[in-house]
């Protein structure tokens, strides 16, 4: 029994060479966004809340990457159940943004994680307007195509 578990011992201690091998580029500890990505990150949330705050539709659809993204709150995505409306429900969000009663959005406790092209932010966000306000809590998932951050995904949760 003890030769067994010095053989495995060994083949285990010589099988580590080859797996570190395979992961020839090292493993972050984390992935900050930093520089001029984070600086054009923030520009793009600056523009968003911008654009929302006044129905500036035009200016926010150039932070899309295109319109049959999946963008949904998340109730109306886990009712659906990935059947009929799935997640691409931009045109849902437009018009109660753009077509609704006017309010200002702000974005608080915002965390940028980024690997190359790829970029994470999640935030909250606080809607204010004569009626009251109403806050959640969003998902974003960017990518930079030819420079440029553009919006990929965005999932949200609201309350309020």
């Amino acid at each position: 029994m003890t030769l067994i578990r010095t053989t495995m011992a060994a083949l285990v201690l010589a099988a580590m060479p080859l797996c570190q091998a395979r992961t020839a580029t090292p493993i972050p500890s984390n992935f900050a966004s930093t520089g001029a990505d984070r600086q054009a990150i923030e520009t793009l949330l600056d523009t968003y809340t911008r654009a929302v705050s006044t129905k500036d539709q035009a200016l926010f659809e150039t932070l899309l990457l295109n319109k049959d993204i999946p963008f949904s709150d998340v109730d109306s995505a886990v009712k659906s159940q990935g059947a009929e409306l799935g997640t691409a429900r931009y045109e849902s969000f437009r018009r109660g943004v753009f077509e609704g009663p006017p309010f200002t959005q702000k974005f608080q406790d915002v965390r940028i994680a980024q690997d190359g092209p790829l970029a994470e932010v999640s935030l909250v966000f606080v809607n204010s307007s004569t009626r009251g306000s109403s806050w959640g809590w969003k998902t974003l998932q960017l990518l930079k195509v030819a420079g440029k951050w553009k919006i990929a995904s965005e999932f949200y949760t609201g309350h309020g």
